[in-house]
């Protein structure tokens, strides 16, 4: 007879045990760098990480002391790269910290983070993004939404044409010769 009794997959993936010793680690090569799982939930077929910032300190930009006063904190919502055949959606945890240098200006600070990790505002990480310009230059608006849903990647035809027009405007600036035709 068992002395155990049996588990289902679900009650192991959910249970805090498993989510403390194994999440982590598992979903660190999967997260842009500089961030930690804290908690990953399944929700139909999309997979919900919990993260936040490995620092527990931030240097304030303008007279640089490092402080590790929490102000607060907020969540920021992005989509990820697809992974194993389900979409990926990124709940990240943003502190504020307080400047406690008594003559600099900035008396609140956001958390910084790597260039990698969603800016603020972003529906998309730096990493979808870079996929979702590189469809969206060969194939244009349609065919690239045709390709993206094949890759659950949740973009529509719009989108991609913002990433080229973005990508034509940045370009731009490193014109050296204008010329006119007769």
């Amino acid at each position: 007879m068992n002395k155990h009794p049996k588990l289902d997959l679900q009650q192991i993936w959910c249970s805090p045990i498993y989510q403390a010793r194994y999440i982590g680690r598992f979903w660190r090569d999967f997260l842009p760098a500089g961030l930690k799982a804290n908690r990953v939930k399944t929700v139909g077929n999309t997979v919900r990480i919990h993260s936040r910032s490995s620092k527990a300190t931030a240097a304030c930009p303008r007279c640089g002391t490092v402080s590790r006063h929490v102000h607060g904190r907020y969540r920021r919502r992005a989509a990820d790269l697809p992974a194993h055949g389900r979409k990926v959606n990124l709940l990240l945890l943003v502190h504020w910290f307080r400047c406690r240098a008594l003559r600099c200006p900035a008396k609140i600070l956001a958390e910084p983070l790597r260039p990698d990790v969603p800016p603020p505002h972003a529906r998309r990480t730096s990493r979808l993004q870079g996929l979702v310009r590189h469809l969206g230059l060969p194939l244009g608006g349609r065919p690239a939404q045709a390709l993206a849903a094949r890759l659950l990647l949740p973009v529509i035809n719009d989108t991609f044409l913002r990433s080229i027009r973005y990508t034509a405007e940045g370009s731009s600036s490193n014109l050296r010769i204008n010329g006119v035709d007769n």
